[in-house]
């Protein structure tokens, strides 16, 4: 029965350029490991220990993005907050000791919040971490942050930016200017050039919304020159329920074998939760007082895998309330 289940990793995200931020690592090691990202869902293999941890740096966003899970308060409960270094420090030390190859430290807010964050690069890369990247909204990303940041050896910087005019930009960044914006964004590449370093790898990527599917190709041909990559995710429903929960589908995700997520206050969950409002029935533990490599080894997990592999996901409800299932599901 599991060989009709259907896992296509990544199916969300769309490079639209010839090159992508993946292009200036060419190691052997960098690429087994984007081998297993793609493999181990498909294939239902589960490492010792997750390729990848989300790690949310902060619980805190400068804007009010209308198309946000986070501005429509359905991503979990509104304690916000900013991870202790201690925290950071014990999932780093953790996942260096297991061949953790990835993190991303932001989630549901703004990582250049973080007053710590070069620190936060500076240390898992000086553990081995392979892959050190985040999201950003890049209005706080002054030269002097993004020196820091180089300095300290982080991978690849993805930035967030919806259309490539004002009137476009400001209606869905809501809370950011457009100059602002093109100004951070426009000297990163003489500034990475000034530092004599191919890193970080930048990608500018939009989520595409429906207005923005006709000027699409122009949006490309604009920010070309400032980025490594271009790409763009496919939008979810986050302002509705769209999914009832006697919606079935052969259909399993692939962050159950990849990846976990830590929260600011060291709360570990299996996913990203995507539009989610309770996190509580997901919770694994809190790295205060666990190892993540026993949770993610751990019955709570292998059961969530083993609905996800035998097409039964809509008998967990975290899992029907999920915007990324939804979306997924919902298409031809």
């Amino acid at each position: 029965m599991s060989a009709k289940i259907s896992i296509n990793p990544n199916n969300n995200f769309h490079t639209a350029t010839e090159t992508t931020v993946f292009d200036a690592k060419a190691d052997e090691r960098f690429r087994e490991y984007r081998r297993k990202w793609r493999e181990n869902p498909e294939r239902f293999i589960v490492e010792g220990f997750p390729l990848h941890i989300d790690i949310e740096s902060v619980a805190v966003c400068n804007l009010r993005c209308p198309f946000c899970a986070t501005t429509n308060s359905r991503w979990g409960n509104d304690k916000r907050g900013f991870m202790a270094l201690s925290i950071y420090r014990k999932i780093i030390d953790e996942g260096a000791a297991n061949g953790l190859c990835a993190i991303k430290l932001s989630l549901r807010g703004e990582p250049l919040l973080h007053p710590k964050l070069a620190s936060m690069v500076e240390y898992a890369k000086k553990k081995g971490i392979m892959d050190v990247y985040f999201n950003t909204n890049a209005i706080l990303l002054t030269e002097e942050k993004f020196e820091q940041l180089i300095d300290a050896g982080l991978d690849r910087i993805s930035i967030s930016i919806e259309g490539f005019t004002r009137e476009v930009y400001e209606k869905f960044r809501v809370g950011a200017t457009f100059e602002r914006l093109l100004d951070n964004v426009s000297r990163l590449i003489e500034i990475r050039e000034r530092k004599n370093s191919r890193f970080p790898q930048i990608r500018i990527q939009t989520v595409l919304l429906e207005e923005l599917k006709r000027d699409f190709n122009d949006y490309v041909a604009f920010w070309r020159q400032y980025a490594d990559e271009i790409s763009y995710l496919d939008a979810r429903e986050e302002e509705t329920d769209t999914i009832k929960i006697n919606d079935t589908a052969a259909w399993a995700c692939s962050f159950l074998w990849q990846r976990v997520t830590i929260l600011w206050d060291g709360m570990i969950l299996p996913c990203l939760m995507h539009g989610i409002t309770d996190f509580g029935s997901m919770m694994l533990g809190n790295i205060k007082d666990c190892f993540i490599r026993d949770l993610w080894q751990g019955e709570k997990e292998r059961l969530l895998r083993e609905a996800h592999r035998y097409g039964e996901s809509h008998r967990i409800p975290a899992c029907v309330e999920c915007s990324y299932r939804a979306m997924e599901i919902g298409k031809p």
